[in-house]
């Protein structure tokens, strides 16, 4: 797990603040670039600009070894396939047009190691990423493709396990043992990589054996965590989400005109958990050891990582929730988002999508985040589609997307 260290920034002559190289280039700095600036506590924070690409997900395949209750699949009209050679060659051909190199992860909604030249791909695309991770369900790893990962100097395998019982993971009775092989030949190779990382989708059914899971990082050599929440494809799953109140929260912001309630550090345990759960939904402002509980809503992480998807077709969506056509439940009620692709790159290359005019203007547009709460809202009728909203944005409406209002995570 990479440690954080601190930066300076100092002031010329004339006045002008100058950023360390690694900061302007993580925040997307060029000269003429517009960045948001925000007012915090003790100071101001800077977001980073739309026109730098950070992060790109690739879905090698949207095909899956599995069929899992929770999986989007249940709610999926489209044509499934995998990626073909030339379409990842000119993937890769159009990421060479970029200044700065992004993360690249290997995921979207299939199994990455289904896909029969995955290592390949992975060994491509190290020279043209800054860093590459993949995300697994971990049945089809083998000790070869292990090996292979080592050598390629792969940043990270994040998991996604929903119990350390094998009994609540579909049977998969060899996942552990899959991770603890990584995890052991890691340590013989003398590698610190890839990390090891677990991402639990959280229900009703399994809450509980999360702190098991955290109890097996030393064993299973896992340096990260991710928790997410159930995005309900199917009706009857819709009991089994979490976030009922965090959804009817939303709205809740940091307001002038409420309480300030400043709390120290203190211990979590039986004395204190009733008293500081009714503090932290009584609506004011409420702040930990000076550090603010309300959450940036309205934010979209994807943007906010200069994100893009590109699906296993050439397909560029500005994310992985605009990716495929999909059902989901909301409050109970049945969502329809239809895909949103910018444009493929069997017809222009990546940086040419990247920079089209109608993609910057639906990234500075979500950075802007004036959509209406749909999430905690749930009374219209333009909540069942992303086409329209009561604000009168236009397709793609993010007003009800989990991921932007803090529900839904992904690496």
């Amino acid at each position: 797990m990479e440690l954080q260290h601190t930066l300076r920034a100092i002031v010329d002559e004339d006045g002008r603040l100058v950023l360390p190289p690694e900061a302007a280039a993580n925040l997307g700095l060029a000269p003429g670039a517009q960045i948001l600036l925000e007012n915090t506590t003790h100071g101001t924070s800077l977001r980073r600009v739309v026109t730098h690409l950070g992060k790109v997900y690739i879905e090698p395949t949207s095909r899956c070894n599995l069929t899992c209750e929770i999986c989007i699949r249940n709610s999926w009209t489209e044509s499934q396939g995998e990626m073909k050679a030339e379409t990842f060659s000119r993937l890769l051909k159009g990421l060479k047009s970029f200044e700065y190199k992004p993360t690249i992860i290997f995921g979207g909604f299939g199994e990455p190691l289904l896909h029969r030249n995955i290592v390949e791909m992975i060994s491509r695309a190290k020279d043209v990423a800054s860093r590459v991770e993949v995300i697994t369900n971990g049945l089809l790893l083998t000790e070869e493709m292990v090996r292979d990962f080592v050598r390629l100097g792969l940043a990270a395998v994040w998991f996604s396990v929903d119990s350390p019982h094998t009994e609540a993971n579909s049977g998969r009775s060899n996942l552990f043992s899959k991770i603890e092989m990584l995890s052991t030949l890691r340590r013989s190779l003398n590698s610190q990589t890839p990390e090891t990382g677990f991402v639990f989708v959280a229900t009703r059914s399994n809450i509980d054996d999360f702190p098991t899971l955290l109890r097996g990082a030393y064993r299973y050599g896992v340096s990260r965590y991710m928790v997410t929440n159930l995005l309900p494809y199917t009706e009857d799953m819709c009991d089994q989400a979490l976030y009922t109140r965090a959804l009817d929260d939303i709205e809740n912001k940091q307001s002038p005109w409420l309480p300030l309630i400043q709390l120290p550090r203190m211990d979590w345990n039986e004395h204190t958990i009733p008293a500081l759960s009714q503090t932290l939904r009584s609506h004011h402002n409420v702040r930990l050891h000076d550090a603010s509980l309300d959450m940036p809503g309205g934010r979209c992480p994807f943007i906010e990582t200069g994100s893009v998807a590109i699906s296993w077709n050439g397909d560029v969506s500005p994310c992985l929730a605009l990716m495929h056509s999909h059902v989901s439940y909301l409050q109970g009620k049945l969502r329809k988002t239809s895909r949103y692709a910018i444009g493929n790159i069997h017809h222009a290359s990546l940086h040419e999508i990247w920079n089209d005019p109608e993609h910057l203007s639906f990234r500075r547009r979500v950075q802007d985040f004036d959509f209406p709460p749909c999430t905690s809202c749930g009374g219209c009728d333009m909540l069942e589609e992303n086409q329209e909203d009561c604000q009168g944005n236009k397709f793609p409406t993010c007003g009800g997307c989990l991921w932007a209002w803090g529900i839904i995570q992904c690496p």
